[in-house]
């Protein structure tokens, strides 16, 4: 996109995709809404042609397909890269797409960029492209694998719009069939006092968090172990099957309200939407988790090189708390800045605060740890200032479970024989010591990090009774 871009002439940048078919006035209608009010870009909707078999019909009905979020009838929240135009000036204040999102998300993280400048995406429900869909169940797989990489790579830029689970946290409004809409909340219409309303619409419910959460690979993995758990604890043999069951309703509910082309629309067509409706959000899950805790990981040679300094005293003294002294008013953003720059460097993993974090960083180790940094200033006359640094541990998701499954086997053999088994318990410590051991390596090389990064600036280390003696 970038390059297309750079080649183009024009004051307004159109795109779409290899696999669409433009409307012959896509183009006529993308640029009459964009002048006609104080929009920097604007998008419409992407429709699937016919399809050329069974299969590429139900991929078409099935969950997962780009689509459209609108703010309101005229504004958007995001448009899908197949049908989108912005003006050169709106491309070039955002830096254009970020190359790193080389499968997916790359005109979602356009898009939130866009407005978080101030700037409004407009929305042309005539500018139609014609999309197609995947015409195989191992491309449709591949896409949602995509996807959900792309999700995950989003969260680190974007944090603020996703939520614990990961998944982008929308403020309009999803085109498509709600999901569980056919159970508990319908689309409504508007017909007016005794039904003389004038243009009577239809207005589509919110998409049902319920179904989210019921689809989710979380709700999926946690019905699973209790599956397990079930086995030694017969009181909990029911409960997952009812969990189960609830993720089934879900897909059964998007299966009867499919809409699929009336000459595939066939009792097999309708089982395999209720196939990919079951697994579209467990294979974007899966993908969206392990890409996340693949960037959250930094690689074990860059961990296990110490920082070297002429003192030789990087990463020594208190691991939780350092202090910073200069005489030249070096404060805490400069700092930061030369950390940033530290851990480009080295290959570092990290997010930085988006303005809505108690951290300024967070530097992810290993699959089980990650350090987050705050820093603070304080200003003792003139240029005199003291840079406080405090280091903390944050467990990363698969430690929380390795430590359950623990937990859990031991409060079974417990309540079932009255003893604790060591044959768990020792293996259990010996886990402990191991993730104790990590985690204080890694903080230590935060350390010598920050102390590095101090160093470049001219900062002075000082330790706590040397702090104290500033404040009096």
């Amino acid at each position: 996109r970038n390059a297309g871009a750079a080649a183009a002439r024009g004051e307004v940048l159109a795109y779409t995709d290899s696999d669409c078919m433009a409307d012959p006035d896509w183009l006529y209608y993308l640029i009459g809404t964009l002048v006609s009010g104080d929009y920097a870009g604007v998008g419409g909707p992407n429709i699937s042609p016919p399809a050329e078999n069974w299969v590429q019909a139900c991929v078409a009905a099935a969950p997962g397909g780009p689509s459209h979020v609108l703010l309101t009838d005229t504004v958007a929240e995001h448009i899908p890269g197949c049908n989108m135009a912005f003006y050169r000036w709106a491309f070039d204040t955002v830096g254009g797409f970020d190359i790193e999102y080389r499968k997916a998300g790359d005109d979602v993280d356009f898009c939130w960029r866009l407005q978080q400048e101030g700037h409004v995406i407009a929305f042309s429900p005539t500018a139609i492209v014609w999309h197609h869909r995947r015409f195989t169940l191992g491309a449709f797989r591949k896409q949602q694998a995509g996807y959900g990489e792309a999700e995950s790579m989003l969260r680190f830029k974007h944090l603020i719009f996703f939520g614990p689970t990961g998944t982008a946290k929308w403020r309009g409004q999803i085109y498509g069939s709600p999901r569980f809409s056919w159970f508990i909340n319908r689309p409504i219409i508007y017909h007016g006092i005794f039904g003389e309303g004038f243009f009577q619409s239809i207005y589509p419910s919110p998409q049902s968090e319920i179904a989210n959460y019921l689809s989710s690979i979380e709700w999926f993995v946690l019905t699973l172990f209790l599956f397990g758990l079930g086995i030694f604890l017969p009181v909990l043999r029911i409960v997952p099957y009812l969990m189960l069951g609830g993720t089934l309703c879900v897909a059964l509910s998007y299966m009867l309200r499919a809409r699929i082309e009336p000459k595939f629309d066939t009792v097999p067509a309708r089982l395999l939407v209720m196939f990919l409706a079951f697994a579209q959000p467990l294979v974007r899950g899966w993908n969206r988790y392990f890409t996340w805790l693949e960037f959250k990981r930094t690689p074990r040679g860059v961990i296990g090189t110490h920082e070297k300094m002429p003192s030789g005293k990087a990463g020594r003294g208190n691991l939780r708390r350092r202090n910073y002294w200069s005489e030249e008013g070096v404060e805490r953003n400069a700092l930061l800045k030369s950390i940033f720059q530290l851990l480009e460097e080295e290959g570092w993993s990290y997010s930085a605060d988006t303005g809505w974090k108690e951290w300024d960083i967070q530097i992810y180790g290993n699959f089980f740890w990650s350090v987050i940094l705050q820093t603070v200033t304080e200003y003792h006359g003139g240029s005199k200032c003291l840079t406080r640094v405090r280091l903390r541990y944050r467990f990363v998701t698969t430690t929380v479970i390795i430590n359950l499954l623990f937990l859990a086997m031991i409060a079974y053999r417990d309540l079932n024989s009255g003893s604790v088994d060591l044959r768990i318990l020792i293996p259990y410590v010996i886990f402990l010591l191991f993730l104790g051991t990590r985690a204080r390596r890694l903080k230590r090389r935060v350390a010598e990090i920050v102390d590095v990064a101090a160093y470049r600036l001219g900062l002075q280390r000082i330790g706590k009774r040397g702090a104290e003696d500033v404040i009096r």
